[in-house]
């Protein structure tokens, strides 16, 4: 259930198509780590994934906004829904821990929302400001 990274990811502006990268190699660290039932790895993974997207989101917003994106906003909220997941997941990872079917959950969850993010959001970025 690991991401490939193909040009099919790729959104032609080099600086977001490296952060992407890096995102879906943390997702990939993610999906390892859930398959190797690794506690303490699933912990570092979610935490880095949030301050990472954090990061990422960021930069990627200053993009659109220096550029006049037209959907803004709603590119905006798919940003804050994965952010909120995630810290939501974190909560839930340290409150109680997380059963072997939940993190397949979010396992699953994790790699559909980035790979649908990236080929349909991230790539009007590309097609709108290239």
């Amino acid at each position: 259930m690991r991401v490939e990274w193909t040009d099919e990811l790729s959104i032609g502006i080099g600086i977001i198509d490296d952060q992407h990268k890096k995102l879906v190699e943390r997702v990939n660290a993610f999906v390892d780590a859930v398959e190797c039932r690794d506690a303490r790895k699933i912990e570092e993974t979610v935490n880095y994934l949030i301050g990472y997207t954090i990061q990422h989101f960021g930069a990627e917003e200053l993009i659109m906004l220096r550029n006049g994106y037209d959907d803004f906003k709603k590119h905006r909220e798919e940003h804050n829904w994965f952010i909120n997941m995630v810290y939501d997941v974190n909560k839930e990872l340290l409150d109680k821990g997380l059963s072997q079917e939940r993190l397949g959950q979010v396992r699953d969850l994790l790699v559909s929302w980035i790979v649908n993010h990236i080929k349909v959001s991230d790539k009007r970025i590309g097609e709108v400001i290239r």
